[in-house]
């Protein structure tokens, strides 16, 4: 025993001097801690995967071919082509209808019918920017845009990164893309698979601690629910990424982190610890929503666009809307969203107000002007507890 503690005193006595040879003087140690793997986000019973977000992949599809097949090359031009969109909207695929998933939690449903008839106005008005009801569709949806007058922003309309305006400079596909970013998926991660109506549920929990699984598959109600969660938020993960925002930073990880840790809870029914995943979720997708909103308002690559070609930052500034739009579907601690459908739509009528995006000038106004971007990338930052210093790269 005394020769083992002999041995243990060298070893330490040798460290510190390797530590502390001379006056200030740093000596790097050859030993690298090591480097733990990133968890994933797997699991399952019985030797078989427990985890199934087939539905949020089969959501997306037709979703994405309206934005890609006619909102955002403006190919509505034609009552077929305009048919068609809509059906693909109605209808959707595999029995997965788009236009029946918007705001479907029981927090908006007393808005679903105003939002419903927005998401509707952005494709008539899409169609209108296609030539639909003109007598020469193509020749319309091909001129150049100005100042009241739909069209094309762009090099020239052979150029591939175009976008196709209205008569306020608004590209409505961009607004279309990520408003449903809120009014489909973060509805459904933070107000239907996260809310307290799922996780709180002591019939769900109840099944879940009797391992009793859905009729046919591998999981239980309580799992499949934050499956579905985490499926919709890998539509989110891209937009989460920090990009150089010190708002931003580590948050993709932070929610990664917490789906999988809420996940592995449910292998012991601790429900106090998945709701505390939950919140760090919500929480931080919140703030993924004001962040990425403010940085496209009043960021320097906008800013910078909009003073040396104004029309340039039309894509940008079209991003923002439909992400202003999304954050109504953010919601706090408390369970209440951070802004109101109403709040909502006053805060997009700066953008849409007189000349719309092409009032350079007034957009570009200091932060205490009513009517400029940084106005409202502040008024956003209050109701989120966001500053503007915190979207400086």
């Amino acid at each position: 025993m005394n020769c083992i503690k002999h041995i243990f005193s060298f070893c330490l006595l040798m460290g510190v001097t390797a530590c502390t040879q001379g006056i200030n003087e740093t000596i790097e140690s050859a030993y690298q801690f090591p480097v733990l793997p990133e968890p994933s986000y797997k699991f399952s019973r019985n030797g078989e995967s427990s985890v199934n977000t087939l539905e949020c992949e089969f959501l997306k599809t037709p979703i994405d071919r309206i934005f890609s097949r006619y909102m955002n090359e403006a190919r509505m031009g034609t009552q077929m082509e305009y048919d068609k969109a809509i059906r693909m909207f109605c209808e959707g695929e595999y029995g997965l209808k788009p236009q029946n998933e918007i705001a479907t939690s029981s927090l908006h449903l007393t808005d679903r019918e105003k939002i419903l008839k927005d998401f509707s106005s952005w494709f008539d008005t899409s169609a209108h920017i296609s030539g639909l009801g003109q007598e020469k569709p193509y020749e319309h949806r091909n001129m150049e845009a100005q100042r009241g007058i739909t069209g094309y922003v762009g090099v020239n309309i052979g150029d591939k990164d175009i976008c196709f305006v209205d008569k306020k400079g608004i590209a409505v596909a961009e607004v279309y893309k990520y408003a449903i970013m809120g009014a489909i998926y973060l509805d459904k991660i933070l107000n239907v698979h996260l809310s307290e109506d799922v996780i709180d549920n002591s019939k769900v929990r109840s099944a879940h601690d009797l391992t009793q699984l859905s009729v046919g598959h591998n999981y239980t109600e309580l799992e499949h629910h934050w499956d579905l969660a985490y499926g919709y938020y890998r539509f989110w993960e891209s937009i989460a990424q920090s990009e150089g925002l010190p708002a931003l930073k580590d948050s993709p990880r932070r929610i990664f982190h917490s789906f999988v840790r809420g996940r592995t809870y449910m292998e012991t029914s601790r429900y106090d610890e998945i709701k505390l995943q939950a919140d760090t979720i919500r929480h931080e997708l919140g703030r993924v929503v004001a962040v990425r909103a403010m940085d496209l308002l009043a960021g320097a690559n906008t800013l910078a666009n909009l003073k040396e070609s104004p029309k340039q930052a039309f894509r940008l500034l079209s991003q923002a809307y439909g992400l202003i739009y999304a954050s109504q579907f953010a919601r706090n601690a408390q369970g209440k969203p951070f802004i109101t459908y109403e709040e909502t739509r006053k805060l997009l009528q700066t953008l849409e107000q007189e000349g719309g995006l092409w009032d350079k000038e007034r957009l570009l106004g200091e932060e205490k002007a009513e009517g400029s971007l940084r106005h409202l990338a502040a008024q956003i930052g209050e109701r989120f507890g966001v500053l503007l210093e915190e979207i400086k790269k």
